[in-house]
């Protein structure tokens, strides 16, 4: 019988190795402390894991040291960001020094890797391009089985198809996923939206100083059998954790 999930999205972390890159340590830091916390089942970071390709090896050893400490199911994908040309700083790394439970989506018409012990399955597609021909929801798969259907997407939410911007993300392919839960990745503030019987959502950042409000944030998402998705977003780094409803 398929189980209620606690899940817990992170995106557009950016590491980096800046004079303040402790800053966005420390943050990713708390989202991984969040994910311990909550003892959340599944763990999703939707692309800009890192600000940059040229990236040095602490930083990278820091990101296996940080994952190492958790033992569910992690998903990543790239963003435009760190995406996944010869240049890659992701495409360099080994997942597998952090743990077998950390799964990179590293292929362009899009991977899904299913969970039995969580009763779902996570799709998504490695972004080759940030650029108009870039369609992050193409070819998303049907729902499999009785288990619950999420997906990752890094890219642009909008309603108008015919904007000159890159990596769009349509309403109507929302829709037309049926997608559970849909974690985006790119835009820097926490914002949900709701087409069909998808929830998609961008959890905010991580690090305070690259978003929007005074503090960082990530979305805890609960999946519960017969009333779907809810997400809400944590804040980081307070004396105690605040929660809002977007």
């Amino acid at each position: 019988m398929i189980q209620p999930l606690k899940i817990v999205h992170t995106s557009d972390v950016h590491l980096n190795d800046e004079p303040d890159g402790h800053k966005v340590r420390d943050a990713f830091t708390q989202v991984v402390d969040t994910v311990l916390e909550t003892e959340s089942d599944l763990f999703l970071i939707a692309g800009d894991l890192f600000d940059h390709n040229e990236i040095e090896k602490k930083t990278v050893e820091f990101v296996y040291e940080q994952l190492a400490r958790l033992s569910c199911p992690t998903v990543v994908i790239v963003g435009n960001h760190d995406v996944w040309d010869e240049r890659s700083v992701i495409k360099r790394m080994d997942f597998r020094k952090a743990g077998e439970h950390v799964t990179l989506l590293n292929e362009a018409e899009g991977t899904q890797v299913e969970f039995p012990q969580l009763h779902a399955t996570v799709w998504g597609r490695c972004m080759l391009d940030h650029d108009l021909s870039n369609r992050p929801m193409a070819a998303a798969p049907p729902r499999k089985g009785n288990m619950w259907h999420i997906g990752m997407a890094h890219g642009l939410y909008t309603d108008e198809p015919e904007t000159e911007r890159s990596s769009l993300i349509l309403p109507r392919e929302i829709e037309a996923s049926g997608f559970d839960y849909l974690a985006l990745g790119h835009v820097h503030a926490h914002r949900q939206m709701r087409h069909g019987n998808t929830l998609a959502c961008y959890p905010g950042v991580c690090a305070a100083h690259m978003g929007t409000v005074p503090d960082g944030c990530v979305a805890l998402i609960t999946l519960t059998p017969g009333k779907g998705a809810k997400a809400v977003a944590h804040t980081l780094g307070g004396s105690s954790a605040r929660w809002r409803s977007a």
